[in-house]
């Protein structure tokens, strides 16, 4: 008899850090909650490590080139013009969520999303990417398409995985302390030779603003808009996971929030200066629940 998603997470989450005490929030689906985000994280005014430990930030963004890096590293920034950035190499804004990660190992799941350029010229591939991955972060704290795949045996694309019946994304107590790795930009370069759940570490983001669009590519199941897109409503309740970014002005943010999108990506980050920003509840658990 076939193990319904349920099972596999719960059996995933004891393979995880210790959870500290679950409560009915826990049990929501990371697609039912809403999180506050920060956009090209490494250049706003606080540093990464400072958004995630007292801005309860959660999901973050590297823009990466390949160019002049080192071998096995990658430089972070937004243009060629940019001169500030809090983490210069990839290795050095990866040591500040590891940091994080060490201090809280049983923090809600971190998103991160990549803007990359320059994959797939000589001596830089997506395996060079991986295996920067696989030698920073602890084993068992990457939550990986195959998870989803594995969760729901009836599947054969990632949007099945994740919207069948018995299926669907993983609830927050089952990927505490675990790490999702997003590509928003150069992401056609891990299609190359083949983008396969079952391998790859990444999911791949869809910029579709269609109904049509959104089903032409069934392993895409993380959306990205520009402002507080209609879409994104659409998309979640389609059961995927949208994002927004240059989320920047108040109103544009509530009308995101009232969209329902669920993650609100900007520059803005501060909560005592920005405090309409704000997802995280009194207890400091980071997300608001989608009514």
């Amino acid at each position: 008899m076939k193990k319904p998603a349920a099972f596999f997470w719960a059996l995933l989450a004891l393979s995880g850090p210790a959870l500290a005490a679950e409560t009915p929030r826990e049990d929501l689906r990371y697609n039912q909650v809403q999180q506050k985000a920060s956009h090209n994280s490494y250049q706003r005014k606080e540093d990464v490590f400072t958004q995630l430990e007292d801005f309860n930030i959660r999901a973050i963004e590297f823009d990466l080139h390949a160019a002049k890096a080192p071998a096995g590293d990658w430089l972070v920034y937004h243009t060629s013009k940019d001169r500030f950035t809090h983490c210069r190499l990839l290795s050095d804004c990866y040591g500040q969520v590891v940091r994080f990660h060490q201090l809280h190992p049983d923090h809600q799941a971190v998103t991160i999303f990549f803007d990359v350029e320059g994959l797939n010229k000589p001596g830089r591939s997506k395996q060079d990417f991986y295996a920067q991955i696989e030698n920073t972060f602890p084993p068992g704290s990457v939550l990986k398409p195959s998870a989803l795949m594995s969760a729901c045996p009836a599947a054969k694309t990632l949007q099945e995985s994740v919207t069948l019946p018995g299926c669907g994304w993983p609830g927050l107590a089952q990927i505490r302390g675990k790490f999702i790795f997003v590509i928003s930009g150069g992401e056609s370069d891990f299609r190359k030779p083949v983008y396969d759940p079952a391998q790859d570490y990444v999911f791949l983001v869809s910029g579709a603003t269609t109904e049509q669009a959104m089903r032409q590519d069934p392993n895409l199941i993380f959306f990205n808009l520009p402002g507080a897109n209609p879409f994104a409503k659409q998309a979640r309740e389609a059961g995927f996971v949208s994002r927004v970014y240059w989320i920047d002005t108040r109103a544009k943010y509530e009308k995101a929030m009232a969209l329902g999108a669920n993650i609100l990506a900007g520059d803005n980050l501060n909560p005592q200066k920005f405090p309409w920003t704000n997802t995280a509840q009194p207890d400091g658990f980071p997300f608001r629940i989608i009514q």
